[in-house]
């Protein structure tokens, strides 16, 4: 009996890290996509079958399984839909596999008990912890009544009732807890994954996020792609450092990230470059309305109060660097230095301003603008 729990186990064990390797990238909870809470269902499902095959001999003529600890699994991550998807898996498979017998129906019905109690309840509890608690109760007290009707020897019933009763609390204690274990797996991994793309000041692309996007836009570019690149800086930041500290420094970086999307398109990829340097990449701003863009960031940043720690307020001015493929930029390759070049002429010529590249400056008679 012991070597048929530890099998058990391990297939418990096994299939969710499978699960967890699928849906890693997936926040798994009632409110999730309909696909992902009808996966998770089947595949609750599925384990609850495998395991009714590798079914443990209590004692002569009792078998028992741990296949309710996957409606509860269900029902606990996926609440109503989940655990009633499994519920009907594991009903039908117990008609098909052993026929219409009166314990086969008893335990039909004692699946459907646990699926329908178990949904509703999950409606009704909130906190994780506490749901797999109560629903676990479910597993002991129908199979138990199942128990009471099948077994006719009292001695029997109890020996049975005692085993299945210490084999599924410490099962589901177990499963409890590996589930924890994958759930912080599972939060370290999208957290590493978040700060591999994301600035963590600010939550914006960082730069190797910028180097990725750009090189898709490369790879993807048509005869009609337009690609506009913004490199901004921000002016004088170093006294902002040195006047009201690092902390503060650190806030206006938040507030400005947050200023950048506020003032750019959902399709827009906004980058912090490093430092004080930030990035706006636009792939369907038509040409004539670029400068109105960069002109409506920086006069939104000029006239922002970016609030301090200690509830004082600044301001804070922006330099804007602007280049266009394959209007100033005929390589699509040169469009980053095209950009800081520009930059570099905004801050050399008094900041808080917009230039665009040299080449269409040339080609329109007033194509910058500044507000000293």
């Amino acid at each position: 009996m012991v070597k048929e729990l530890f099998v058990n186990a391990a297939i418990i064990i096994a299939t969710i890290s499978i699960g967890n390797q699928i849906l890693i990238n997936e926040e798994i909870t009632s409110s999730s996509p309909l696909k992902i809470r009808v996966f998770f269902g089947c595949m609750s499902g599925i384990l609850g079958i495998i395991l009714m095959l590798y079914s443990i001999n209590v004692v002569p003529n009792v078998i028992m399984d741990f296949r309710n600890i996957t409606i509860v699994l269900s029902a606990t991550y996926c609440g109503f839909l989940g655990a009633l998807i499994t519920g009907l898996i594991l009903g039908l498979f117990r008609l098909l596999f052993q026929g219409l017998t009166f314990s086969s129906i008893l335990a039909t019905l004692g699946i459907v008990a646990i699926a329908i109690s178990c949904a509703l309840t999950t409606k009704y509890i909130k906190k994780r912890s506490n749901k797999w608690i109560i629903l676990s109760l479910y597993t002991l007290i129908y199979p138990t009544i199942v128990f009471i009707m099948v077994i006719q020897s009292r001695i029997l019933l109890m020996k049975t009732i005692l085993i299945y009763w210490i084999s599924t609390v410490v099962a589901s204690v177990v499963v409890f807890v590996y589930l924890q274990f994958i759930d912080i797996l599972r939060f370290t991994f999208q957290k590493y994954q978040q700060d591999s793309t994301k600035d963590h000041r600010t939550g914006l692309n960082n730069v190797r996020q910028f180097d990725k996007e750009f090189n898709r836009i490369v790879n993807g570019l048509t005869d009609k792609s337009i690609i506009t690149m913004l490199f901004i800086d921000i002016d004088h930041f170093k006294k902002v450092n040195d006047v009201h500290g690092h902390r503060n420094g650190d806030q206006v970086l938040e507030d400005l990230g947050k200023i950048l999307l506020n003032t750019t398109n959902s399709n827009d990829i906004v980058s912090r470059n490093g430092g004080e340097e930030f990035s706006v990449i636009m792939t369907d701003c038509p040409r004539d309305k670029v400068l109105g863009v960069a002109e409506r960031i920086r006069r939104e940043v000029q006239d922002h109060k970016f609030l301090l720690l200690n509830a004082q307020s600044i301001n804070i001015t922006i330099s804007i660097g602007v280049a266009i493929y394959p209007f100033s930029v005929n390589n699509i390759q040169e469009i980053v230095e095209k950009a800081d070049s520009a930059l570099y002429e905004a801050k050399r010529t008094g900041r808080n301003k917009v230039v665009v590249c040299k080449s269409i400056q040339n080609a329109s008679a007033d194509f910058s603008a500044s507000r000293e």
